[in-house]
């Protein structure tokens, strides 16, 4: 909506982040999706109250006569943002039963492994039981399924998966 910065006074917080005060005395919400640096870093910490008082530069990203929300990413940053989700579902809506990716592990739960396409932008999970896999190993996966949002349920590809 606006490419210029403005001046916002952080006032207090709420359960999707931050209520604060633009220059003109209009309050905004700064939730936690457009969020960075400090900002985010306390908020997930819920330590928010500390920031309070403190003056931030943001982006007015919509406005009615009744709401008005904000962000700290800039038009660029924000619409690069995009592109990426774009690309993602993209990677979700094309890949096929049986396609081979080299994955990253990127974290790995109780239930199974998330990862990531190491040259793409493909992700998914590996269920566990599956073999000891660690947080940064890449390795090849084979998708085996996919879940109701098209995101794809992979195995550790070996040649007897094939």
């Amino acid at each position: 909506m606006n490419q210029d910065k403005v001046l916002a006074t952080i006032k207090s917080k709420f359960d999707l982040g931050y209520i604060v005060v633009l220059e003109s005395g209009e309050e905004a919400q700064l939730r936690v999706l457009e969020q960075k640096g400090r900002e985010l870093e306390f908020h997930i910490a819920g330590t928010e109250e500390k920031l309070y008082g403190q003056q931030i530069l943001v982006y007015i990203t919509y406005r009615d006569e009744r709401y008005c929300s904000v962000s700290q990413f800039s038009p660029a940053e924000r619409e690069e943002r995009e592109g990426l989700e774009k690309k993602k579902k993209y990677a979700r809506e094309t890949c096929k039963v049986g396609g081979r990716h080299i994955v990253e592990i990127e974290n790995d739960y109780e239930w199974g492994y998330l990862c990531s396409e190491v040259s793409g932008f493909l992700s998914g999970a590996i269920k566990k039981p599956a073999p000891l896999l660690v947080v940064g190993q890449v390795i090849e996966a084979v998708i085996i399924g996919k879940n109701k949002n098209g995101a794809p349920y992979m195995e550790v590809y070996n040649s007897s998966n094939a």
